[in-house]
């Protein structure tokens, strides 16, 4: 095979939640063997994120799963190419023993903002309200306290304003330990199919002009997968020196870049969710078809060459 030209570009990732596989595939090489040399940033706005992406700032992002419905509706050229986790599993947490998720019915459920300050979509938050929704309840039976616009420092005084009695419940993600330790009652949640986490995430304008970036940012998407299932070992060094280097990864582990997906395709109901939260906020959407955002061929004719089978044979 001939050399390929090392191709520079440069990415966000929406959520520290993203971060182990893409430091994963930097570490274990797997960029550079696709001719990719990235720089990565953090961006907590998914309005920051998208602004971007169009200025042809950076040329991925890794999230930004709802607002894009609309931004196909209203003509923009942003394009999904992969899903690796179509699932979310959260935690209803309350300061008062709770068996349904009816019980909230009157009670103040803390949160982040449902956008920010410069009109980003907070997901998780979206998350929460398909959750209150889901368990038979109208988004006005419960109180809705906002109390961060940063996902980051909403966590920090979860627990806190649960003990104070601020708020009555809150949705989590991840462990719950530490909430049970202090008397708090955890509910476990059905599974929620949601289009999450380490999305790849472009625009059909930067795609063309870049020949060839798409096949590889896939590529390498699969196969950094492939290395962080196939290879604990060496994978759980990678993150053992992430957890170290970066404060919002302490709580890492090994699952988050293990469940990911060996052939990451989104799934329909997961699509269907995320679909639903943005018209939700923006009825408009309604008129666009969901999958207009998706661009899957590039993974399809990965797949049917038989790449993927061939690194799990």
């Amino acid at each position: 095979m001939a050399e390929q030209t090392m191709m520079e570009i440069r990415g966000f990732y929406r959520s520290h939640s993203h971060l182990p596989i893409w430091e994963v595939m930097e570490k274990a090489g797997i960029w550079q063997q696709n001719g990719l040399k990235v720089s990565f940033e953090f961006c907590d706005s998914s309005e920051a994120a998208e602004k971007a992406l169009f200025g042809g700032d950076v040329d991925f992002v890794s999230g930004n799963h709802i607002s894009p419905y609309l931004l196909v509706k209203r003509g923009k050229p942003i394009v999904c190419l992969t899903s690796p986790s179509n699932t979310t599993n959260d935690r209803l947490v309350t300061n008062f023993p709770i068996n349904d998720v009816t019980e909230l019915r009157g009670k103040k459920i803390g949160d982040t903002t449902l956008v920010d300050s410069i009109g980003g979509y907070h997901h998780p938050r979206g998350n929460h309200m398909f959750y209150v929704m889901r368990g038979g309840l109208k988004l006005d039976d419960v109180e809705w306290i906002e109390l961060s616009e940063s996902n980051d420092e909403f966590k920090a005084m979860q627990l806190n304003v649960l003990k104070a009695k601020k708020v009555d419940a809150i949705f989590v993600t991840g462990h719950t330990d530490k909430f049970q330790q202090a008397g708090m009652h955890v509910l476990v949640l059905d599974r929620l199919p949601m289009i999450n986490g380490p999305t790849l995430t472009s625009t059909l304008t930067t795609l063309q002009n870049k020949p060839g970036l798409a096949e590889r940012l896939v590529k390498a998407q699969v196969m950094g997968i492939h290395f962080a299932r196939s290879r604990r070992g060496e994978t759980e060094a990678i993150l053992d020196r992430l957890r170290q280097r970066v404060p919002e990864c302490k709580s890492v582990q090994y699952r988050s870049v293990a469940k990911l997906l060996p052939k990451p395709y989104p799934e329909h109901e997961a699509v269907a969710n995320a679909y639903r939260l943005c018209c939700l906020k923006t009825p408009e959407t309604e008129e666009q078809s969901p999958m207009a955002l998706w661009d899957l061929h590039y993974l399809r004719l990965l797949d049917h060459s038989g790449f993927i089978d061939k690194l799990y044979a």
